[in-house]
């Protein structure tokens, strides 16, 4: 079988792939379009007196601009040792994936604050998660008083794994009029998304981990998952509870009774629908962030999905803020990232101040002034 492996792609449509148990992809899972580095190129951290250096990613529309604006006034007022790196979408399509990266490398770590979700943009982002090596996403969600969330005391962390998933070049047609496409699992990598699960369940003292999967319907791949993570956690043995459940009956729970999980864990195949119940339970996606991470780099942005199709006027500064905080908690700002977030719950809930989407009459920008304002009362 050695022979196959060394057989280009379109090559697979002429042979039987019938009794193939197991197609390696080296250095990585395959991911779309492009075979992904054999490694990750790495620089040296980027704190230079004292100041981290962050890519702020932004586009020429309103929102990228006004998003931009928001962040680079939070961390003025503040008085955030982080100097921001801007980089601006243009109309050149080979911009965004070679600039951005090089900056995001250097730099380790960046804020994407121009969502666009057309399939060029899609594809790019994938790239990117391939080339950084961005292998899971973080999701944070929970109730706000005041803010659609019919449960109260919701608190659930969603993990996903980022950098898999159905791969474009591995397909062939093995009769006429039938297109079958591959999905590349390899062991070592499911590990070490696991490892990372479980090590942040330990870090952050979480009670409870649920795996989301259909064993049902795959039981070679969610099979192989299920079977790693019960291997894995019953040889760390953790002070945490773990679970394994169908996706259907994940996704019903979720919906029904949210205060019953603490962690979410599943492959990228289910992480962006269960990530967008999980929030619309608490409120919504424009409440909340989001962020990829791989071992070297991190890349934060707003949860909600909407900001490319909105104007200016009612763009949401929750999300934004949130982003911000967890970039300050991902460079060690502990006391920063307290702060900023004791001021946005000030604002949201004990001063009432809130957009009209959560029934206010406010706007995003005045949010964000409201948050800057007393920002720049305890500094003076």
């Amino acid at each position: 079988m050695q022979f196959l492996r060394k057989l280009p792609v379109n090559l697979l449509k002429r042979i039987n792939c019938r009794f193939i148990a197991n197609i390696e992809v080296q250095g990585h899972d395959y991911e779309k379009n492009d075979l992904p580095p054999k490694f990750v190129k790495v620089l040296p951290p980027s704190k230079y007196g004292g100041e981290y250096f962050v890519t702020l990613l932004t586009g020429s529309s309103n929102i990228g601009k006004q998003g931009a604006h928001f962040i680079k006034h939070l961390f003025e007022v503040a008085k955030v040792p982080v100097t921001f790196e801007k980089i601006e979408l243009g109309p050149d399509e080979n911009k965004y994936p070679k600039e951005y990266l090089q900056s995001v490398q250097r730099n380790r770590h960046a804020i994407h604050v121009d969502l666009q979700h057309d399939p060029d943009e899609k594809h790019k982002q994938l790239l990117l998660n391939n080339d950084l090596d961005l292998y899971v996403g973080i999701i944070h969600v929970n109730s706000i008083e005041g803010y659609k969330c019919k449960y109260p005391d919701v608190d659930i962390t969603v993990l996903m794994q980022n950098n898999a998933g159905n791969f474009s070049k591995l397909e062939y047609t093995p009769v006429p009029g039938m297109v079958e496409t591959l999905k590349i699992v390899q062991q070592r990598y499911i590990k070490r998304y696991f490892n990372f699960v479980f090590h942040y369940a330990i870090e952050h003292c979480h009670e409870k981990v649920t795996f989301g999967h259909q064993e049902l319907e795959f039981p070679l791949s969610d099979g192989m998952y299920n079977k790693i993570a019960l291997e894995m956690y019953n040889e760390m043995k953790p002070n945490f509870e773990f679970e394994l459940i169908p996706i259907h009956d994940l996704v019903r729970s979720i919906v029904m009774r949210p205060k019953r999980f603490d962690i979410i864990c599943t492959t990228d195949r289910y992480g962006t629908f269960v990530a967008s119940i999980a929030s619309a339970v608490c409120g919504g996606a424009s409440l909340f962030s989001s962020t990829e991470r791989g071992d070297h780099h991190a890349v934060f942005k707003p949860l909600q999905t909407r900001l490319s199709v909105t104007t200016s006027n009612v763009l949401s500064p929750y999300g934004i803020v949130r982003a911000c905080i967890d970039l300050l908690k991902y460079l060690g700002e502990m006391d920063c990232a307290r702060v900023l977030y004791d001021e946005l719950m000030t604002t949201m809930i004990c001063r009432d101040i809130r957009t009209r989407e959560y029934g206010g009459s406010d706007s995003g920008e005045y949010v964000i002034c409201d948050i800057v304002n007393r920002l720049k009362c305890k500094h003076y």
